[in-house]
């Protein structure tokens, strides 16, 4: 875990959620979406256990309501395509959207503070600056940016 003194933590990068509706959606002409206003519809999201699910489920309980998930998929691209056929709204990393098909979705940002995921790479305390530990995580940032 987070906390686990065996461990040291290397930041990678940070990116916000963006939210995921139907194009035939209430919401989809809006430039920016409030969460609060998802708090009726259906969701689709990852399972419980996904770290993502967690992100999702928390930022909706800080909008003021607990999610109604009906769909679940820790694949973002069938996550997208549900979403597309109208199953419900979902809230989806902004890479994990990169190439993908959103012909029948539309995709908005989060209206205030948007949900984040923080990715990092975990090594043995000590060994970050290990000879063949060190241009791992180089270049693991470097992709990163």
């Amino acid at each position: 875990g987070a906390d686990d003194a065996r461990l040291t933590r290397v930041p990678l990068y940070a990116e916000p959620f963006d939210a995921v509706l139907p194009a035939a959606h209430h919401l989809a002409a809006s430039d920016r979406v409030p969460l609060a206003e998802l708090a009726k519809d259906t969701w689709i999201g990852p399972f419980p256990g996904n770290p993502c699910h967690d992100v999702v489920v928390l930022a909706c309980e800080h909008a003021g309501f607990q999610p109604r998930v009906e769909h679940s998929s820790d694949d973002f691209r069938a996550v997208v395509a549900l979403a597309s056929a109208g199953a419900g709204v979902a809230l989806v990393p902004r890479s994990a959207l990169r190439g993908m098909d959103l012909s029948d979705a539309v995709v908005r940002p989060v209206d205030g503070v948007a949900p984040t995921r923080r990715v990092f790479a975990a090594v043995r305390c000590g060994a970050e600056e290990h000879p063949l530990i060190r241009p791992v995580l180089e270049a693991l940032g470097e992709a990163a940016e």
